[in-house]
């Protein structure tokens, strides 16, 4: 009995593992309540369609790790789909997204600039960042409208290749390559420096670290995350839509939450991130086939949240105290050593 109960506190004391049971348990719903059995061509839609949704939540993950606030990502998600469906027509497909990719890191560089050097508030910045992009990507696209390039829409969505993408979607394929991506991320510097500086910023001070220098590359890496984020949304409508991106204002925080990241910072996973990302794209198909919709849907969508939100709170306090435990007073001659033990 005692065993059983450490693994349930265990699986309960991880977001990751709670999101991806949550997911598990709605998929399984949809799956064995559908109309029709599910098709490889099914969980490809749903995957495409989650994957910008899960991509920019990794961005906006990596920020609130350090303790910061991001609202811009659905503004950069608009203007670089936007891009993506208008601009630079003639133009090699692999080079407009490039383009596009430096125009997320100069965007989310600004936006730490103005955050780490300028010492404003985050949620006034990234929230004007947020509206003036909505105006640009309206002034490039008035309404609905462009193409995307097929290259892209078969890079994204594997139609080219039907016959390997219904063993393995090629959605599937890019979010396991973004797990590697992350796995091999939090080992580096920067990544151990933004879970420590979210933790302890004085401690990561002493350290010798630049916490500046930390926040400023978060947000720029973030940028770049939404901006890749609205590369796939353009190939998931094939189109461009200047309205689109405010769905996302707060759904990449939904999937925060449910993924089990922390909004108090120090904590936090791409790959629960990833589950809520996905969890979210399933829910309305699993509440529609067990009979929910409209305004009982959204009840279930909040409570849902919540209830993720309030297990994140419990774990990140019990897993403070722990850390108060073990590591007692740290003093610059320590600093060092706290920084690269409490980095994930």
């Amino acid at each position: 009995m005692s065993s059983v109960g450490s693994v349930v506190r265990r699986i309960a004391s991880d977001g990751s593992t709670r999101a991806a049971l949550i997911l598990l348990v709605f998929f399984l719903i949809w799956a064995i309540n559908a109309r029709n059995p599910l098709e490889s061509k099914d969980i490809t839609d749903w995957l495409v369609l989650a994957l910008p949704l899960a991509v920019a939540s990794i961005g906006v993950t990596l920020v609130i790790i350090t303790k910061q606030f991001d609202l811009s990502a659905a503004g950069v998600i608009t203007l670089t789909s936007v891009m993506m469906a208008t601009s630079f027509k003639e133009t090699n497909v692999w080079i407009v997204v490039i383009l596009v990719l430096a125009v997320g890191a100069l965007i989310g560089l600004l936006n730490g600039v103005f955050v780490v050097f300028a010492k404003l508030p985050a949620i006034a910045v990234t929230l004007a960042t947020l509206i003036i992009l909505q105006g640009v990507s309206l002034i490039l696209l008035v309404r609905p409208g462009g193409s995307v390039d097929e290259n892209l829409i078969s890079f994204v969505t594997g139609s080219s290749e039907s016959s390997s993408s219904a063993f393995f979607p090629r959605p599937a394929l890019i979010l396991l390559v973004l797990v590697v991506a992350w796995l091999l991320f939090k080992r580096t510097k920067l990544g151990i420096y933004m879970y420590a500086v979210g933790r302890d910023e004085e401690a990561v001070q002493l350290s010798g670290v630049s916490v500046r220098k930390v926040r400023l590359s978060i947000f720029t890496i973030a940028g770049i995350l939404y901006a890749l984020a609205g590369v796939f949304l353009a190939a998931a409508i094939k189109s461009g839509d200047a309205t689109i991106g405010e769905s996302y204002v707060l759904s990449t925080f939904a999937a925060i939450a449910i993924g089990g990241t922390a909004f108090i910072g120090g904590s936090g996973s791409a790959i629960g991130t990833i589950f809520g990302a996905l969890t979210l794209m399933v829910m309305p198909k699993m509440l529609f086939v067990i009979g929910i919709s409209g305004w009982s849907a959204r009840v279930f969508t909040g409570v849902l949240i919540i209830l993720a939100v309030l297990a994140g709170a419990v774990s990140a306090m019990r897993q403070g105290a722990k850390l108060k435990e073990t590591t007692g007073e740290i003093d610059q001659t320590d600093a060092d050593q706290w920084v690269e033990r409490n980095g994930h």
